[in-house]
């Protein structure tokens, strides 16, 4: 997207001033509750339905999520099935027929369209036609009772066109056009008229349905963001541009800059009531102001206090993300705003907001006791609510334990907790390991009824502020060796050698992209080996405990998918890697095999674990030298249990979660009994949901859920 001077000078002073006001934190934004994309029902004053889309980067559930509410933002449900995106952001829109065509459209950066027919149960591919799935913006425009018209704008600047009876996309702009933005007349139905503007500010016009286009004029020097356009002839129409407001009153022939007592930034995100004519009501986001309301056309602003905050880690053009009037707002008056920060709505016409909380306990670990089989012994941890959780009946019910963690000052923050483990080789009451999102990790010797904490300190020479933790692996000797290897966000790999009382930066590893997998050889203690995975798609690896690491060969095929932020990787070790040197690991475009310990690697080729599949994590069962099984959860595809030959070539694969992901239930992370011999125990977590099997995957039973 070309930039404008007077954009670029605003996003630097903007971040400028940002780094000054967290210097003391860069992720001062926590819990994370970012809403890339926000999608409501045309009839919410009745059904109370809206779909939002959220970032799973900082959980186990690695990829963008579309959730739904029917309760107004109250409770959300995730809906997974067949939403196999990778890339990192998704848009929302639904179809202006909702209550009786039950349509919904996800737009992706790079995957291209999601169509949903069944109220977001179920995702299908709507990419017929597309050329680019680079996918900008979707604009529908109602076309009579039960038609309509999808405009879908891509990023280089490509126009295309569907109606809901076409078989295909048709595109009727080429890259040279430059298209960013696509908005429709209230009365689309009677005037077919829809507004374009492109990448220099130039604006077109359609009024035969979006078939042919004329220029109606340039708004020279400014950047569009947004596009709100009114009903009656000629029409008004509003641009949230790079320097404020501007407006027209005669369809867009001339344009005048309308600042009125708006702040001098960028002013991102525009819309009317749908009552326009009437009310005069006009909403609107400024670079770091939300929300301004008036209720004469523009010439003046009220700022209605969102609570939405300037987080600092994003654009500061997503910070506010959308702006939606409800379109029953004559009765219900409901506004709803999207930002990094979360979602936030107003029910009395944008004069006083609340936020709706869309990632509470959302689970992020879960470990087994070594003798599960006896004890049926668990903790989990969770991203925002008690942290914290235990049971000792199989997941059935669990207690909020976290005496000796520290609490946050606030009763309001969260007791963000990201990772498990139990250490392997208890010679009395096996050690729990957990650690919080920022610079703590946690010792229990009572499955989790009391805790030890030691604090990871800053490391000025890296950076200077807090150690995020994302994972973190024990030594299968911990109670001997008191080995913990720690992934961070900034900080690469860190390890301590006596049980987190001191802690070393492992140089070698970079620290310029997150650490999202570690694994460890089984027969550490032997062969001193370690695996690191980073977000930039690279494997490490060392052979002596640490000391130096090695890179391992790039994944290639992911790199040059291009995905933005969304090379997640999950390492699996052999049980048997002392003899077979076999390693799996999962990725955004499907699942790899090493049979030299990583030195080399191969791709997968069948459907649904290959190339353009999104392997969220790959574990051997612990009686791998039997059964010669592996598991693996695929994004929006299930969870799959992988019968490997003696050279570690698949033989076969059967989905046995689709049972569950026909209900939208798709596992977030799964773990295998110790005693999977004896027991063939399988746990599988969802966002607060504990799911249990008992024949290897066959059936699955709810074994209970975990709340704050």
């Amino acid at each position: 997207m070309k930039i404008s001077f007077f954009q670029r000078e605003v996003t630097f002073f903007t971040f400028f001033i940002l780094l000054c006001v967290i210097s003391n934190n860069l992720h001062a934004h926590n819990p994370h509750d970012m809403v890339y994309g926000l999608g409501i029902s045309p009839n919410f004053a009745n059904d109370n339905t809206v779909f939002l889309a959220t970032d799973g980067e900082l959980t186990s559930d690695q990829y963008t999520n579309i959730l739904r509410s029917t309760d107004g933002g109250t409770t959300w449900s995730r809906l997974p099935n067949g939403l196999d995106n990778v890339y990192s952001e998704i848009g929302i829109r639904v179809s202006p027929n909702y209550s009786s065509d039950h349509t919904v459209f996800a737009t992706t950066k790079g995957d291209g369209i999601y169509r949903s027919v069944d109220q977001g149960d179920t995702w299908e591919i709507f990419n017929t036609g597309l050329f680019n799935l680079r996918v900008n913006q979707l604009t529908i425009a109602k076309l009579g009772n039960n038609n309509y018209v999808l405009f879908l704008s891509t990023l280089n600047g490509q126009l295309y066109r569907r109606s809901k009876t076409d078989a295909a996309w048709t595109r009727i702009q080429n890259v040279s056009a430059g298209i960013r933005l696509v908005a429709v007349s209230p009365s689309f139905t009677t005037d077919l008229t829809a507004i374009s503007v492109n990448k220099s500010g130039g604006l077109l016009k359609s009024i035969d349905g979006g078939i042919t286009w004329s220029s109606i004029g340039n708004v020279s020097g400014s950047t569009v963001y947004d596009i709100a356009i009114s009903g009656g002839n000629p029409k008004e129409i509003f641009l949230a541009t790079s320097n404020g407001i501007f407006y027209s009153n005669d369809t867009g022939i001339t344009f005048n800059n309308k600042p009125a007592n708006l702040p001098l930034e960028p002013i991102n995100n525009v819309s009317l009531s749908p009552n326009y004519l009437i009310d005069r009501t006009v909403f609107c986001t400024s670079l770091t102001k939300s929300v301004y309301k008036s209720t004469n056309g523009g010439d003046s602003w009220v700022l209605h206090a969102s609570g939405a905050a300037v987080t600092g880690q994003t654009n500061p053009l997503k910070e506010f993300s959308e702006l939606q009037v409800s379109n029953t707002f004559l009765t219900d008056q409901t506004v709803f705003l999207s930002a990094y920060d979360g979602l936030f709505i107003s029910k009395d016409g944008g004069i006083t907001w609340i936020q709706k909380q869309t990632r509470k306990n959302l689970l992020t670990g879960l470990a087994l006791s070594p003798n599960f089989i006896n004890d049926q012994s668990m903790i989990a941890t969770s991203y925002f609510g008690g942290g914290l959780y235990r049971s000792s009946d199989g997941g059935t019910t669990w207690t909020n334990d976290r005496t000796g963690w520290p609490v946050p000052s606030s009763l309001d923050l969260p007791m963000s907790a990201f990772d498990v483990d139990f250490a392997k080789n208890q010679s009395g009451p096996p050690t729990a390991v957990a650690s919080r999102n920022t610079t703590h990790i946690g010792f229990s010797s009572d499955f989790g009824q009391n805790w030890t904490t030691k604090p990871i300190p800053k490391i000025p020479e890296i950076s200077p502020f807090s150690v995020y933790i994302n994972s973190f692996v024990l030594s299968p000797t911990y109670e001997s060796d008191r080995e913990i290897y720690v992934g961070t966000r900034s900080h690469g790999v860190l390890q301590t050698l006596d049980g987190g009382t001191s802690w070393r930066w492992l140089r070698g590893v970079p620290t310029t992209s997150h650490i999202v997998g570690l694994a460890i050889s089984p027969n550490y203690a032997n062969d001193r080996t370690a695996f690191a995975a980073t977000r930039s798609g690279k494997i490490w690896r060392t052979t002596n405990g640490g000391d130096s690491w090695l890179q391992l060969l790039k994944f290639d095929l992911i790199t040059l998918r291009g995905l933005p932020g969304q090379q997640h990787l999950s390492i699996a070790v052999s049980p048997q890697f002392a003899t077979d040197k076999l390693i799996f690991a999962g990725t955004s475009n499907g699942l790899y095999r090493s049979k030299n310990g990583g030195i080399n690697w191969v791709t997968m080729t069948q459907n649904h674990i290959g190339p353009g599949t999104a392997i969220q994590q790959v574990e051997f069962s612990p009686n791998f030298s039997n059964d010669s099984l592996l598991f693996a959860i695929v994004h929006g595809k299930g969870f799959y249990r992988i019968t490997l030959n003696n050279k570690g070539h698949i033989i076969s694969s059967e989905n046995i979660g689709a049972s569950l992901l026909q209900q939208n239930i798709q596992f977030t992370e799964f773990r295998l009994s110790p005693n999977f011999a004896i027991d063939a125990t399988i746990i599988g977590t969802t966002r607060a949901n504990v799911y249990i099997s008992t024949d290897g995957g066959l059936t699955w039973a709810h074994a209970g859920k975990v709340e704050w």
